[in-house]
């Protein structure tokens, strides 16, 4: 049987805090403290195998570093999007493909979307989101 979207959320964020100095959200923040990984869900593919054995769900973590003049948020990006590492966003969540055994495979499938955000305030970050597919 799937698994419930609530406790794939928190799988996910719990693989996220291995990342060191980065705070996590589960859901949308109205106003995100940076660093940060935002997690919000894509779609949901359902009966990936017969009998509603499992569904897809695509998630997609962005991560906002800082304040776009910042040369050190663009370091600390290039840390999360680097393929393997201590600070790898793939990495930190393919440790554990179950998510805390709540899913049957979790995969970290690209980098995209790289971009300054200008927020209500003036200020610019930059940010990036990647794409997470989850079997449950």
């Amino acid at each position: 049987m799937p698994a419930a979207l609530s406790a794939l959320r928190t799988g996910l964020a719990t693989q996220l805090q291995t990342l060191t100095g980065i705070r996590i959200y589960e859901l949308i923040p109205d106003t995100p403290y940076t660093p940060c990984a935002v997690i919000s869900l894509d779609r949901v593919g359902y009966d990936s195998t017969m009998a509603r054995g499992s569904d897809m769900f695509e998630f997609t973590v962005t991560v906002v570093v800082g304040r776009a003049d910042d040369r050190s948020a663009q370091v600390k990006l290039e840390t999360y999007l680097a393929g393997t590492g201590a600070q790898s966003l793939k990495t930190s969540v393919e440790a554990d493909p179950t998510l805390g055994g709540v899913a049957l495979n979790t995969r970290v499938s690209e980098a995209r979307s790289i971009r300054t955000v200008e927020r209500s305030d003036g200020l610019t970050f930059l940010e990036c989101d990647f794409s997470v597919t989850v079997y449950a």
